[in-house]
């Protein structure tokens, strides 16, 4: 699965470059896909630093351009090519001092010079670069760790390796804490080593092994090489010699395909260093001489020194005239300079072996001697039993933060289970409240609903009451009196039976529209219509003027209750009767549209107009003007030598 994760970063990061915007993206993402073959393919890596150098420039981004340097730096240095690195090395260390307020250019240097001098084989030079970033990275994130990392290398390099098993497990800790695998398998494999230079086999082989598991699931090969070859020292030292060739032939062999001389350099010295052991002096031999071959491409002084002073060993063991005693002096001094404990405690010994052999025992004992001081001095019970210690207090303080965390998702859990309870609770009474709420609701709205047609019934009684008080009421009392004029005078009763008979017709007919407008049947549209027409051909077609219909569909869903049936109607039957009698016209046009939010009925005539400010006074515009208002609406009059025009226009609710 991390494979793969990594696999697509990769593939993301290449989208990101393929789209050639240079930008500040493309530049951060040319140094990610760098650092990520820098696990993988060197040549690849050196390619890509390359490309992000000459961004960088053209960008004129100082970080961007210090860290290709800084990425040139190490893999003209693995691959191999010394000078070339050195000169990348100038020219970071120029950019640095040119730039000596950028914190992230200064730790960024520092590392780089760690690890040069540290592949040089220079540690007490190394350490005081890695020591200061401390300093300088305080964050708790994969640079800190690193940085730990590298140290604990360093002091295991030296000798010093109580410090060198405080700085991994400090690193190891914060790996753990971050997630991050890979950091995690170079602190197992480092712990490895500082527990096979205590010649703490068991413990040293567990932390290899785990190591390189974990280096083939993340396929990391170039970090495999390393892990490979200590796992071949552990089976020389268990005297399972088989296993440890296969160990050391993987590492060579996985370093010829990754093309890193320098691994294949210290493979083939663990390899020579492993046919000693075994004593086959002939292929040992021709293993180091390999090894020797190759190493100048790699400038690495203490490989150097330890392969000529090995070769030197072996003309010891063969008894040859030809050993040189001033090469294994200046062996031993290259490796003192170095600071490299390990290897000068082995320059001591060969040292010790080269005089007794030449009977020189004065001198012989004195380097056995040193042989043996310093080897009490790095792999003393104290030392052991410090390491150990601290060993125990990492797995300690592991459990003690894995306990706490235990609490805390017990807690975490507890939490969750009473909150999900008070989210019951809400819930619960929430909905409660929303079913009492909503039936108040409902109820309110009956009750409104209820109170609403009450009321409209009662303006409905009383419109019926006056209606039928003020219109039929009068009109039975004019017939009574015509009644009781005709009675006294039989002789001249005709013109008063005329009157009774026209006020029995306008009884009849306001019956009729009171009956029409209080009739549920009567709410649409289609009925208001309807009985428009229905008048209009009745006062019209007599007197023969020409009528017409028109935008009916504009009212299409626009409802109206008995008061605004009644009124509008009213209205209609005022402007019409007015036309008929008053205007002369021979054509009159009833429209019907919609504007907006109010609807309006225009009612026109082609006669001989009147005079709207004299017109005024009379009761039949006033009651239409009257009816309008109750109607929230509005009555528009116009009047000309052409013809007369009635506006109405209602509010759609």
């Amino acid at each position: 699965m991390t494979a793969v994760a990594q696999s697509h970063v990769i593939d993301s990061l290449q989208r990101v470059v393929a789209l050639q915007r240079h930008d500040s993206l493309e530049m951060e993402a040319l140094l990610d896909l760098t650092n990520e073959f820098m696990r993988r393919d060197l040549q690849q890596a050196k390619a890509y630093a390359r490309e992000a150098l000459q961004l960088s420039k053209t960008r004129q981004s100082v970080y961007g351009i210090s860290s290709a340097y800084s990425y040139l730096v190490t893999t003209n240095q693995n691959l191999g090519f010394p000078d070339s690195a050195n000169t990348w090395f100038s020219k970071l260390e120029k950019v640095t001092q040119d730039n000596p307020t950028y914190t992230k250019v200064l730790t960024q240097f520092n590392t780089t010079a760690g690890l040069y001098y540290k592949n040089q084989g220079q540690y007490k030079k190394a350490i005081p670069y890695l020591l200061s970033n401390l300093k300088l990275l305080t964050a708790e994130n994969e640079n800190r760790a690193g940085l730990f990392l590298n140290i604990g290398n360093a002091y295991n390099n030296l000798g010093d390796f109580k410090s060198a098993v405080h700085y991994h497990l400090q690193s190891l800790s914060l790996f753990e804490k971050l997630q991050n695998k890979r950091g995690q398998s170079f602190c197992l494999n480092s712990l490895g080593r500082d527990f096979y230079s205590l010649k703490q086999m068991n413990r040293a082989q567990e932390y290899f092994e785990r190591s390189l598991k974990m280096k083939i699931a993340l396929e990391d090969k170039r970090g495999s090489i390393p892990t490979l070859m200590a796992l071949g020292d552990i089976y020389t030292e268990l005297k399972q010699y088989a296993v440890a060739e296969s160990y050391y032939n993987r590492s060579i062999q996985l370093a010829q395909q990754m093309q890193l001389p320098g691994e294949e350099v210290r493979g083939l010295f663990q390899k020579g260093l492993f046919f000693k052991t075994t004593g086959n002096l002939k292929e040992a031999r021709a293993t180091l001489m390999s090894g020797l071959k190759l190493v100048q491409r790699t400038g690495d002084s203490t490989i150097t020194a330890q392969v000529k002073s090995e070769l030197l060993g072996l003309d010891l063991l063969e008894k040859k005239e030809k050993t040189d005693e001033q090469s294994l002096l200046n062996s031993l001094n290259t490796v003192m300079l170095s600071g490299d404990r390990k290897a000068q405690s082995e320059a001591y010994s060969q040292l010790g072996e080269f005089y007794s052999l030449s009977k020189q025992y004065d001198k012989a004992y004195q380097y056995l001697l040193k042989f043996h001081l310093l080897e009490d001095s790095v792999q003393g019970k104290n030392v052991l039993l410090q390491m150990k210690q601290l060993e125990e207090q990492f797995e300690s303080e592991k459990k003690e933060k894995e306990i706490a965390l235990l609490k805390k998702d017990q807690e975490l859990h507890r939490l969750e289970a009473s909150r999900q309870r008070a989210n019951v609770v809400i819930i619960f009474v929430v909905l409660v409240s929303v079913i009492i709420i909503s039936a108040l609701l409902v109820n309110r709205y009956r009750v409104k609903s209820r109170t609403k047609r009450l009321v409209e019934m009662e303006r409905m009684r009383n419109a019926i009451a006056r209606d039928l008080h003020d219109d039929i009421g009068s009109t039975l009392s004019s017939i009574n009196i015509i009644s009781q004029l005709a009675l006294q005078d039989a002789n001249g009763s005709a013109p008063l039976f005329q009157r009774i008979a026209q006020h029995s017709s306008t009884m009849m007919e306001s019956m009729s529209d009171i009956v029409w407008s209080i009739n549920p049947n009567n709410d649409t549209l289609e009925q208001v219509v309807s009985k428009m027409k229905e008048f209009a051909s009745e006062i019209l077609d007599p007197l023969e003027i020409e009528y017409s219909f028109t935008g009916e569909d504009a009212l299409q869903g626009f409802a109206m209750d008995a008061a605004v049936r009644k009124n509008v109607f009213l209205i209609f039957k005022e402007a019409v009767n007015n036309a008929a009698k008053y205007s002369a016209a021979s054509h009159i046009r009833i429209a019907f549209s919609k504007k907006g939010h109010a609807v309006q009925l225009t009612i026109t005539d082609n006669g001989k107009g009147f005079d709207t400010t004299g017109a005024t006074s009379g009761n039949g515009l006033r009651n239409m003007q009257e009816r309008a208002r109750f109607l929230r609406g509005t009555l528009a009059l116009a009047s000309s030598a052409q013809g007369t025009e009635v506006q109405l226009s209602l509010p759609i609710t």
